[in-house]
């Protein structure tokens, strides 16, 4: 009994000093801050895993950005891993560094579709160089249709080329794109370029529409314009079989005219 009452006090004693010895090594130094020793050096990063690494990136955005954090960044995005370089362009995205603008420049033209959707984001937001417009008119025929609709809302950053049209009638071909979001943004950079000669090719699709939402959203491009061929168009869109149809072009013609 005493050999077991004795076993039991030292047992005690043990997760004594062990509790202790935890209390210490969590200890924080005076006037040092958790964030201070939170923060990951790039040989840490290095050694992670893909979840961690991008783990890592998302706290970097979400954080103030330090001169140290370039270079994890770097690394991340030249990184074997796609999702670590996707989480890459994301930090760069919403910390808006444009020291990384070559390295996204570069990545437009990636294998994977997800790395060139997010490098195009990228650009979207920061890139202004108009030599940058032919890479981007390229991925407007993208396979992807993420791509293919960050592709239109990018080139209308440029406004040399709203000037300029050198790409309208690329943009004008177009037209017979099947995905409904991309078809969105064809109309809405049509009407952005502000040519005349655009408003034949979208009265002709309002006759091709593959659905009554896509025909509203040719016919609301195209009442912005204000021109007479959009207000006739409307009149007879009052009379459609469709009743969403008849209601929309009634309140556009109200709204416009």
């Amino acid at each position: 009994m005493k050999t077991q009452t004795l076993a039991f006090f030292l047992a005690v004693a043990c997760m004594t000093v062990t509790q202790c010895k935890s209390t210490v090594a969590y200890t924080l130094p005076e006037g040092q801050t958790k964030s201070d020793t939170g923060k990951i050096t790039l040989e840490q990063f290095h050694e992670f895993d893909w979840q961690r690494q991008v783990e890592t990136l998302e706290a970097i955005a979400n954080s103030v950005h330090t001169a140290d954090d370039n270079g994890i960044l770097a690394s991340a995005l030249i990184d074997d891993d796609d999702a670590v370089i996707v989480g890459a362009l994301d930090a760069v995205l919403r910390l808006e560094r444009d020291a990384f603008l070559p390295k996204a420049i570069e990545l437009m033209q990636s294998k994977d579709p997800i790395i060139r959707w997010h490098a195009i984001l990228v650009i979207e937001k920061m890139g202004s160089d108009a030599a940058l417009l032919p890479m981007v008119v390229k991925l407007t025929s993208d396979k992807e249709w993420l791509v293919r609709e960050a592709a239109y809302r990018t080139l209308r950053k440029f406004k040399d080329e709203r000037k300029n049209k050198t790409h309208f009638y690329s943009v004008i071909f177009h037209l017979n794109e099947k995905n409904p979001q991309v078809v969105a943004e064809i109309y809405r950079t049509l009407v952005w370029y502000d040519d005349e000669s655009a408003w034949p090719y979208l009265i002709k699709r309002s006759y091709h529409c593959k659905s009554a939402a896509e025909l509203i959203l040719v016919m609301r491009e195209l009442a912005r314009t204000k021109t007479r061929e959009a207000q006739v168009r409307l009149k007879t869109l009052t009379r459609s079989q469709s009743v969403i149809v008849r209601q929309e072009a009634a309140e556009m013609l109200r709204e416009y005219y």
